[in-house]
């Protein structure tokens, strides 16, 4: 995408009532004032409360809030120019059951507060030769577990089969319960039960012929 693209839709963002933007010293030093009542003082309805971490464009952020009217959704991400599209998609189709905001996952903690039912990490960077920066890293899975609900669930869709492997075995090293797993989701009973949104990379890697992973587990 070219400088001048990015810069329209940063402008554009300023605009958007569903985007917030809150700047990371703030949130260090002031929580966001919705943390804790996202569902009760933003949304103003009931449900559950689902997050799209590392969203990029919002697919599933955008995807699951017109299959699913009675719940909450909200994609994070740092990347403004890739959000402004998810944007555009719930303001002009008056989406009302969804938002976005641009921020790093590092701050998720200042953000909510044990009220998220269902966290999606959909095709994070597998980040070969930085661990520590992997979505499923352990001190994420501490700020996961900070925001989740006793009942929550973490769903991971990758086609990195080392991600998978190595989030499973992490997984189970620490104690924690996988619910389903399955390294071929096109080819699994799976594929019935997790909502039927395929992400621009998702077809791309199909596209490609590789194998799609996904696992669910909780705390």
């Amino acid at each position: 995408m070219g400088k001048k693209k990015k810069l329209v839709r940063f402008r554009e963002n300023k605009n958007f009532d569903k985007l917030f933007e809150p700047d990371a010293l703030d949130l260090l030093k002031n929580n966001h004032e919705f943390k804790g009542k996202w569902l009760s003082d933003y949304f103003k309805r009931s449900g559950r409360l689902v997050l799209e971490l590392g969203c990029g464009y919002g697919e599933y952020t955008v995807g699951q809030a017109k299959m699913m009217s009675q719940d909450c959704f909200i994609g994070i991400d740092i990347k403004g120019a890739r959000l402004n599209l998810g944007v555009k998609e719930i303001e002009n189709n008056n989406i009302s059951n969804a938002c976005f905001i641009r921020t790093q996952v590092e701050m998720v903690t200042h953000i909510f507060d044990s009220e998220v039912d269902e966290i999606w990490l959909t095709f994070p960077d597998p980040r070969p030769d930085r661990a520590r920066r992997r979505l499923t890293y352990p001190l994420f899975l501490d700020r996961y577990k900070k925001i989740l609900k006793d009942n929550g669930n973490i769903c991971l869709k990758t086609d990195s089969k080392e991600l998978y492997d190595y989030t499973c075995n992490l997984i189970e090293s620490l104690g924690y319960r996988i619910i389903e797993k399955t390294d071929n989701l096109y080819e699994s009973p799976l594929l019935n039960e997790v909502p039927f949104i395929q992400t621009k990379y998702e077809k791309r890697f199909l596209a490609e012929n590789k194998k799609i992973c996904f696992l669910r587990f909780c705390f």
